[in-house]
């Protein structure tokens, strides 16, 4: 049953690369944590076509925002729910100048122990949403994505003409591929690809800066040398795939200061 519109307060920390529609032109996969049901939850929205929306109603990570929604009946997920995106609002964004202490305080409740757990709570519960901090990550490579069918090539040259003012949505010919191990004693390692939006923007920007033979070099500091650091506690965002939920895709990376993780009981007492 699908239920009735409420009133939901959302701390959004996941905004994959848009994905292109002919249902909804374009979409991104949107998820958070729901602020407002006295316990933190995971919350996916869905469809959110971002770079349709109103300038005001456009939202970074770690944004605030107040959204009417309701369950999607469409998705049996139990964090899937549809937004009315002209009921959105921007409250605050949460910044970085306290190591993301703020941000933390509202993902520490749901972090899980590890991937392999997050996957047998799937496999008990149905559950598709969740956060953890690997053990080690040992790579970060990138491969040949595949390319777009020739149907999804047309719906990019379509949105030209919805919307003038955007520009074509590019196709990634690379996947961002992290190799990490999870604190689970059984766990053989896991190879995960990154959707996250700003990798894809990465792509593009570097490109355009350093052209293809310095691309890589480039992408792979930003994104695993001055990531994967001893100063900072990289936590993973992680989905599952609506037609194959034992399947998780990395949606995002969460890297509080390493003292704001490893201390944040003390540091919650000193508020």
């Amino acid at each position: 049953m699908v239920g009735t519109w409420q009133r939901a307060q959302i701390m959004i920390t996941v905004k994959t690369y848009p994905e292109l529609s002919t249902k909804y032109h374009e979409t991104s996969c949107v998820a958070g944590i729901r602020l407002d049901q006295g316990t933190p939850q995971h919350v996916r929205l869905f469809p959110v076509p971002f770079r349709l929306l109103s300038e005001e109603s456009q939202f970074a990570k770690y944004s605030i925002v107040e959204v009417d929604v309701r369950r999607h009946s469409g998705d049996r997920r139990p964090e899937s729910w549809r937004p009315n995106l002209e009921t959105l609002k921007v409250i605050e964004r949460l910044d970085t100048a306290d190591g993301w202490l703020r941000r933390y305080s509202h993902v520490r409740p749901l972090v899980a122990p590890s991937l392999c757990a997050i996957r047998r709570d799937q496999e008990e519960r149905g559950t598709s949403l969740g956060v953890f901090r690997p053990a080690d990550f040992s790579d970060l490579r990138f491969v040949p994505a595949d390319p777009w069918p020739a149907s999804k090539a047309a719906l990019a040259d379509q949105m030209d003409l919805l919307a003038q003012d955007l520009h074509q949505l590019d196709w990634v010919p690379l996947e961002f591929r992290y190799r990490f191990r999870c604190e689970d004693k059984a766990c053989t390692g896991h190879d995960m690809a990154l959707r996250d939006w700003e990798a894809g923007e990465s792509y593009r920007k570097f490109l355009k800066r350093y052209g293809e033979k310095e691309l890589e070099e480039k992408l792979h500091e930003r994104w695993f040398d001055r990531m994967i650091t001893p100063t900072k506690a990289v936590h993973c965002f992680v989905g599952n795939v609506a037609a194959r939920p034992k399947t998780f895709l990395l949606l995002g990376l969460f890297y509080p200061r390493r003292e704001v993780a490893d201390s944040f009981q003390e540091s919650l007492f000193d508020l």
